[in-house]
């Protein structure tokens, strides 16, 4: 549900092809492309996922005018629509590389859209990494508001960072305090580990 394809300009590695041939060999039956604050390989990903047999979710990482991410998924053709809608506005109004983009501005584009609270960039998780479990609730409070109970979600991930067992535990909390529900994720930027070696003579 969070994944960067080469799309994803000098963050993602691989091809929506190579993330969507990984997924086939791991036998997941769908994968979401996040790609960061644009769509330009959504099309290219959605017919590769239809070729695989696999189901395309469509999606982006956007950055909001502060610098936190957040991931949103298009569940409806209308969410597509305000997904693109967002990503223009972001763009238009930022500078190339920075876009800025508002929290008032994903509310008048919120229907139709998934939301998951983000990776550990994300408002709620950083401000669990600060320390202030007050301030990740009312950020996870103001999105439940916006997309509603069933369209926001906790995203946890578990990257074998230092910092993962406390995150998890308290993104978990706010979770619960906040009454939405978990979503188990990863930060994928590439379709698999290589390990390239060098000989010498």
């Amino acid at each position: 549900m969070h994944c960067h394809t080469h799309y994803s300009l000098l963050d993602g590695a691989s091809s929506p092809e190579a993330l969507l041939d990984r997924a086939v060999a791991l036998g997941m039956p769908a994968l979401a492309a996040t790609d960061h604050d644009g769509l330009s390989g959504a099309v290219e990903f959605w017919r590769a996922a239809q070729e695989r047999g696999v189901h395309p979710v469509i999606g982006a990482e956007l950055t909001l005018a502060h610098g936190s991410h957040l991931t949103l998924l298009a569940e409806t053709q209308a969410g597509y629509a305000n997904l693109c809608r967002l990503i223009s506005r972001g763009q238009l109004a930022g500078s190339k590389g920075a876009p800025v983009l508002t929290i008032a501005d994903v509310a008048q584009h919120a229907g139709g859209l998934l939301c998951l609270s983000g990776c550990p960039q994300g408002a709620v998780a950083q401000s669990v990494l600060a320390g202030d479990l007050n301030l990740a609730r009312r950020a996870a409070g103001i999105l439940r508001e916006i997309f509603g109970a069933r369209n926001f979600w906790i995203e946890l991930q578990r990257h074998w960072l230092s910092d993962d067992v406390r995150l998890d535990a308290g993104l978990r909390r706010v979770a619960v305090w906040t009454g939405a529900g978990v979503v188990a994720t990863n930060n994928v930027h590439y379709a698999s580990r290589t390990v390239i070696g060098c000989t010498t003579s």
